[in-house]
C-alpha cells in the first residue's frame, strides 16, 4: 500500500528561496530515482486520476469547494492587471490578500453585471470566484498560471457564442475601477481588485476513479478529486507520524504544499519556515512510514520533467549514498 506524496514547487524555487533540507535530500540520495513527463502538481494529480487531454479546472475545484456539480463552470478568479510600459501584467490572487467581504460584495456586482447573460457567479473562497455560463457559451482560455506576470494581450478568453469575452472583461474593469472595495483597499496601500480571470473550462466526466483510499490535502484541487471519487479527504496533519491506517493494498495520497503557498505569495521567508517544518515533521520521521507502508513515492515537479523518487525499506541501508542539496536535482 503505496504512500504518494506530491510537493510541488521545491525544486522550482528562485535561487533567493532555496533552503537545505537534510532529510529529504536524504532520502533522494537513497531511493530509486526516475522521471515522469513534465508536469505542475495540478497535472501530475490529473493524470493519476485518469483524466487525459483538457482538464476540468474550474468543474474539479468547485467540489473541492463544497459544490460538486457537472454543468460547465468557468473560474473568475480576482486579479489585479497593472499598466506597464510594455503591456498589461497580471497579479493573481494569491498576491491580494482578498477578504470574504471584499469577495461578497464584487461577486454580488459582477451578477448583477451578467445576470441578463444567464450567467451565476459563486465565491466559496475569497481568493477563488467561479462563474456558470450558458451551454455554447464556454469560451477558450489560458489557465491563470500561464497568464500570472504576463502582458495579458493575446492571452484573453476567445469564445464562439454570442458573448464577445474580451469586451466582457472590459465591462468588468469598468465596474471594478471607482467601487468602494477599491477606494478602500487604496487608501490602505493594497492593489486594487480590478478584473477577473476566466479560465479553467472543461467537461466533467460522468465518473473519476477512486484513485486512492485516502487523501491528505488542503489544495483545493487535490480535495476536489477527491469528493468527486467518494474518497476520504483530511487536511495536511503535522506530521507523517498522524497519518490514519488503511487496509493492505489500499494507497494513500497527501499534497504537501504549503512552501508552494508561501512562493506564490513571494514570501521568502515563509517558503523556507515551511520548507523546515516538512522537513522536520514529514521526512525526519519518513522511516516509520516506509516500514508501514512499504513504499513511498516522493513527487517532486520541476521545470523540465517530474522527479519521482521511490522509497522502500532497504533504502535505509544506502548510507553510502551522498546527500546533494535540493538544487542540485533541479
Amino acid at each position: 500500500m503505496p504512500l504518494d506524496l506530491v510537493i510541488p514547487d521545491l525544486l522550482a524555487a528562485p535561487e533567493p528561496a532555496q533552503v537545505r533540507m537534510p532529510a529529504l535530500e536524504r532520502w533522494v540520495a537513497r531511493g530509486e530515482r526516475a522521471a515522469l513527463p513534465p508536469a505542475d502538481a495540478t497535472a501530475l494529480l490529473a493524470r493519476a486520476y485518469g483524466f487525459e487531454g483538457h482538464v476540468p479546472i474550474a468543474g474539479v475545484t468547485l467540489a473541492g469547494d463544497g459544490h460538486p456539480d457537472v454543468r460547465p463552470w468557468l473560474r473568475a478568479d480576482p486579479v489585479h492587471l497593472e499598466l506597464k510600459q510594455d503591456g498589461v501584467v497580471l497579479r493573481e490572487a494569491s498576491q491580494l490578500d482578498v477578504t470574504r467581504d471584499e469577495a461578497t460584495l464584487l461577486v454580488a456586482e459582477l451578477q448583477g453585471l451578467f445576470a441578463a447573460d444567464g450567467f451565476e457567479f459563486l465565491a466559496p473562497a475569497p481568493n477563488r470566484w467561479y462563474v456558470r455560463v450558458p451551454p455554447g457559451e464556454v469560451p477558450v482560455t489560458v489557465p491563470l498560471a500561464d497568464a500570472a506576470g504576463r502582458n495579458v494581450f493575446g492571452l484573453l478568453p476567445r469564445g464562439s457564442g454570442r458573448v464577445n469575452w474580451p469586451s466582457a472583461l472590459t465591462e468588468v474593469q469598468m465596474l471594478f475601477s471607482n467601487h468602494a472595495v477599491n477606494v478602500r483597499r487604496e487608501a490602505r496601500g493594497q492593489p486594487a481588485i480590478n478584473s477577473v480571470w476566466f479560465w479553467g473550462e472543461g467537461a466533467m466526466p460522468g465518473t473519476v476513479p477512486a484513485t486512492y483510499a485516502m487523501v491528505y490535502a488542503d489544495d483545493v484541487f487535490a480535495r476536489g478529486l477527491a469528493v468527486l471519487s467518494s474518497t476520504r479527504v483530511i487536511d495536511v496533519p503535522r506530521s507523517v507520524e498522524e497519518l490514519d491506517a488503511v487496509r493492505d493494498g489500499e494507497s494513500v495520497l497527501a499534497v504537501l504544499d504549503g512552501p508552494s503557498h508561501a512562493l506564490h505569495r513571494g514570501d521568502v521567508e515563509g517558503f523556507r519556515r515551511a520548507a523546515e517544518a516538512l522537513d522536520d515533521g514529514w521526512f525526519a520521521p519518513l522511516q516509520a512510514a516506509i516500514e508501514r507502508f512499504e513504499q513511498v513515492n516522493l513527487f517532486l515537479p520541476r521545470g523540465t520533467d517530474t522527479l519521482v523518487v521511490r522509497v522502500r525499506p532497504s533504502a535505509r541501508w544506502r548510507f553510502y549514498r551522498r546527500a546533494r542539496p535540493l538544487s542540485a536535482h533541479a
